[in-house]
Order: structure tokens, then sequence, then C-alpha cells
């Protein structure tokens, strides 16, 4: 494997989080989730351009990247493939919530939220992921993304997340 095809398979595994032997599209969220939460809670990042930020980026790689999927999975929307789990549950911190919101029940509730809708696959999401190549692995989970970012921000217009 050359260098190209090695920095190709360490983006689009995330990192390798997809390699998980169980769940790999949960793996590679939950490595998404870390990188928010170290973000956010460790590192005190609460910047509104943050999470667009990561989400435009790691689309931007997967998209750049992703006409190599064949050829290093053998397949075509192999389970290995995850940054675009990353890209969608960073997608679904987009989602503006009232001042004073605590930093973590956001982050788990839309990971939880986004594992739903990019599982479940309803309302649309399930024929983007039928769309051939790069595009079709990338934009069902954008979609589950925007679904769950809805329903947490939802939950933050509401008042749900102010008392956790």
């Amino acid at each position: 494997m050359n260098a190209g095809d090695r920095f190709a398979w360490w983006i689009l595994t995330f990192g390798g989080s997809g390699t998980a032997p169980a769940a790999p599209g949960t793996a590679g969220s939950l490595a998404a989730l870390g990188v928010a939460a170290l973000l956010r809670g460790v590192l005190d990042l609460r910047q509104p351009w943050l999470f667009p930020a990561l989400a435009l980026a790691i689309g931007a790689l997967h998209i750049a990247v992703g006409g190599r999927i064949p050829r290093l999975f053998g397949r075509a929307d192999p389970p290995s493939v995850v940054s675009d789990e990353a890209c969608g549950l960073w997608l679904v911190f987009c989602a503006p919530l009232p001042a004073g919101t605590p930093w973590w029940p956001p982050l788990l509730l839309g990971f939880v939220l986004f594992r739903i809708f990019d599982i479940a696959k309803p309302l649309g999401i399930r024929r983007l992921d039928r769309i051939p190549g790069k595009w079709g692995v990338l934009l069902d989970d954008l979609l589950a993304g925007l679904y769950a970012g809805v329903v947490l921000w939802g939950f933050g217009a509401t008042g749900a997340l102010a008392g956790l």
C-alpha cells in the first residue's frame, strides 16, 4: 500500500476505528463522539463554527479519497468505512441550542439520535444509501445527522436539556 492509500485508509476508517470487530459504524461514531467530547468538554471549545468546520473537513476528505474505497476495501460500501459516520455525527452537533445548555447531554443524546436514524434509515435515508460510490456512502449519514440535529434542537428548544 502506497502512502496515498495509507492516508485514504486512515481517513476512511476514521483513524482505524472502523476496523472494530463488532458494530464498526457505532465504533466510528464513538470515536467521533470522543473527539467532540475532547473539544467541547476538556478543551472548552464552544465556538459556533467548531462542528460545522469538523463536518465539512471530514466530509471533504471523504469525498477526496472516497474513490479508493472499492480498491482498498474490495466493495463499494464496506462497514469499516466510517468517515461518513463522523461527518454525520458532527452535523448533529451543529444544532443551535440555548445558551447555558450543559455540554455533555447534547453530545450523548445527539449520539443516540444519530445512531437510531443511521441504523433505521427512515424518511428517505435508505434511498440515499443506494446511491453508488462515495456520495452514497456519505449522503445517507448526512441526512441521518440532519434529522438527528433537528430532533436535538427540538429537545433544546423545549428546555429539556437545561436541567441536566
